[in-house]
């Protein structure tokens, strides 16, 4: 893979803040194909315009105006996640669908010299643990090899995008959320934006980074650095929420004409629906309790004999039934 090498004059804490990186960070740095980029200098730019808003969240905050109706205790507060609240994934894989691009994403830190690990192969790509998760706000960074001696690598095609293309990261657990490409910069290797590629930012960014231009066998590198800038896709911020089910209530019990059982303690819950037996068999929906009120109900349907509980979050999911009981 060749040496890494350090970047030159730059202070990284000093320059992103606390906020922007968890600890001292520098860009990417190898022999064949490095990533160091300091200073500031674009070849070319072309903005995109904000995304359009889609149905998704506004369904989503209807969901859950319903369900704090239905839950009207006082004392209940209903957190709505805006997207300051979304929480950020650790990448395990990417994609981007346009280029035919589908890579595993492996975990880069920083070395010992002070620059920034690279990829372990040419057909991998490498998240920049120290900084930010992507679908955080702020800038995280996923580089990739452009070349080997062996042929091209993983990012070869980067060059490709266009805007509007989309680059799709997935963590571990399946979650994964769509970024669209806003603009492609090229900048030489030892004059690039540190701030713009790692630092804070009001949105949700996703950068990528390759080398790119001529390979110059006196520095030991590409004569540039290629940066895809991109954005949180619009309407997932609450995706996270929304794909959270939550497990049914445990302990259900009936006792002296009480129907009783435990709260839920994972998740953000709004309440609770129980169901009741009707003649025929099926259940109904009886009542519904906050999750602020005591987890108990009198039972004063003699014809229903048998329920069971769930447990709805306040975006509106509801859990698999509880067990059922019966008096």
């Amino acid at each position: 893979m060749g040496r890494a090498l350090p970047l030159p004059g730059f202070d990284l804490t000093a320059t992103l803040g606390g906020e922007a990186m968890k600890k001292p960070a520098v860009l990417l740095a190898g022999s064949l194909i490095c990533f160091i980029i300091g200073g500031f200098s674009y070849k070319d730019s072309n903005e995109l315009e904000d995304p359009p808003i889609i149905k998704q969240k506004q369904e989503l905050e209807l969901k859950k105006s319903q369900i704090k109706n239905e839950f009207h205790s006082v004392d209940i507060k209903i957190q709505t996640k805006e997207e300051e609240n979304l929480k950020g994934i650790e990448p395990a894989a990417i994609k981007i669908p346009s280029l035919g691009i589908e890579a595993p994403v492996g975990k880069v830190g920083v070395l010992e010299n002070g620059a920034m690990g690279v990829p372990d192969d040419n057909e991998s790509a490498g998240w920049f643990e120290p900084g930010i998760k992507p679908g955080e706000k702020g800038s995280s960074v996923i580089a990739g090899h452009v070349d080997s001696k062996a042929g091209p690598a993983v990012f070869f095609y980067l060059k490709d995008l266009v805007k509007g293309d989309a680059v799709i990261v997935t963590a571990q657990d399946g979650l994964s959320y769509t970024f669209e490409v806003q603009q492609l910069k090229s900048y030489p290797y030892d004059r690039a934006p540190i701030s713009e590629v790692f630092g804070p930012s009001d949105e949700r960014r996703l950068n990528l980074i390759t080398c790119t231009g001529t390979y110059n066998r006196k520095t030991n590198t590409h004569e540039e650095r290629l940066v895809v800038y991109t954005v949180l896709k619009s309407g997932q911020e609450d995706k996270a929420e929304t794909l959270v089910v939550p497990p049914p209530p445990e302990h259900v019990k009936i006792s002296g004409g009480l129907l009783t059982w435990h709260a839920v303690r994972s998740g953000e819950i709004s309440g609770y629906r129980i169901y009741s037996s009707t003649e025929n068999g099926d259940f109904i929906h009886a009542a519904s309790i906050s999750s602020h009120e005591r987890k108990s109900m009198v039972i004063d349907n003699e014809e229903a004999t048998s329920f069971y509980i769930t447990a709805v979050s306040s975006s509106g999911n509801e859990s698999k039934p509880s067990e059922i009981v019966t008096k």
